[in-house]
């Protein structure tokens, strides 16, 4: 895939995106100091010829399978697959000590191993191998063939978010006829201010994005998101902690760059809380929006940082290269100063 091919709407796997050229948000992450980055672990994990592959995350099958649940309805079968589920077999032999009770009552003896325990009653004393838990666990995953496992649990609450945010006047009317899973890029000459200096710096890089969603209107990206508290203040504080508002200043204005006043003009997050009992809150900012505008300058920052190593071949770790000065948190200055 060259960049050339690369521009505007390009239909991708979301393998191909993330694999494929260009500087996506997550690529901001990684040389952002604020979030444990630094242009050594830019350079770690974009550029290092022999990078270790990303270590799979289980929260991060739980996300991705949340939206294929509530984005593309009959994809998550594709990729993954639903753990075997215990609770389905109460009547199931389980522990060690279920299967010497068994054992004994049939004056077979009742030492061993759990494996053991259970091959003997099957296969000596003829006991049904489908309830025994053991068994049936065994078959199931047999079953799986290289699918990525998702505790039935953690299934449970998937489906319990794609009802809640159906259930959702807001949310539900946002995805309604949407485009869902969209990557779109552009290659453009852009004039970068170092808010540090006030020096302009002309740059040209090839700029990525993928959609969740944009509604049908063509009004607004909606992107969902899956968090432990939905309330105004608590998803706030998660907005600014994980960097959301850079993410949607870096998509509004890929989006406007390619399309003009045909773009969309906000950006929607359907929050949807992980446990019970599955609060659902929609989350907007509109283009004039102050966290758009912060956004756009740490973006902008971070980008910058990432065209200026790459242009000196120079990767510093978090000490930027300098002898760092000790400095202490706020909280211990402030113990001490009341001390």
């Amino acid at each position: 895939m060259s960049e050339q091919q690369l521009h505007g709407l390009v239909e991708l796997t979301n393998e191909q995106y993330h694999s494929g050229p260009g500087i996506s948000k997550s690529h901001l992450d990684d040389i952002a100091l604020e979030t444990g980055g630094s242009p050594l672990n830019y350079w770690d994990k974009r550029i290092n010829p022999d990078r270790e592959p990303e270590e799979f995350k289980h929260c991060f099958a739980v996300g991705d399978g949340t939206h294929k649940l509530v984005l593309e309805p009959g994809t998550f079968e594709q990729t993954y697959a639903v753990g075997f589920d215990k609770s389905a077999y109460p009547d199931a032999l389980n522990t060690v000590d279920d299967m010497k009770q068994e054992l004994a009552k049939r004056m077979a003896m009742t030492s061993g191993s759990k494996p053991e325990l259970a091959r003997r009653l099957v296969e000596e004393e003829g006991y049904p191998r489908d309830q025994i838990l053991m068994y049936l666990e065994q078959d199931y995953n047999a079953t799986l063939g290289e699918k990525i496992i998702i505790p039935a649990k953690d299934y449970k609450d998937m489906l319990s978010m794609l009802r809640a945010v159906d259930r959702h006047p807001f949310a539900a009317g946002l995805l309604s006829g949407a485009e869902v899973e969209q990557s779109f890029f552009i290659e453009t000459d852009q004039n970068i201010i170092d808010h540090d200096t006030g020096v302009v710096t002309p740059i040209r890089v090839l700029r990525k994005c993928r959609t969740d969603a944009i509604t049908a209107s063509g009004g607004w990206i909606v992107d969902l998101k899956t968090t432990d508290n939905v309330s105004e203040d608590g998803f706030g504080a998660t907005i600014a902690r994980r960097r959301y508002d850079i993410q949607a200043a870096w998509y509004l204005d890929i989006l406007r760059d390619l399309y003009g006043s045909a773009a969309p003009r906000g950006f929607a997050f359907i929050a949807a809380q992980k446990t019970r009992p599955y609060d659902v809150a929609v989350h907007y900012m509109e283009a004039d929006h102050p966290a758009l505008a912060r956004g756009r300058r740490l973006y902008q920052r971070d980008l910058l940082r990432i065209v200026r190593c790459r242009e000196e071949g120079y990767w510093p770790g978090a000490d930027g290269g300098d002898l760092l000065q000790v400095k202490l948190p706020y909280w211990a200055t402030r113990d001490f100063e009341y001390a």
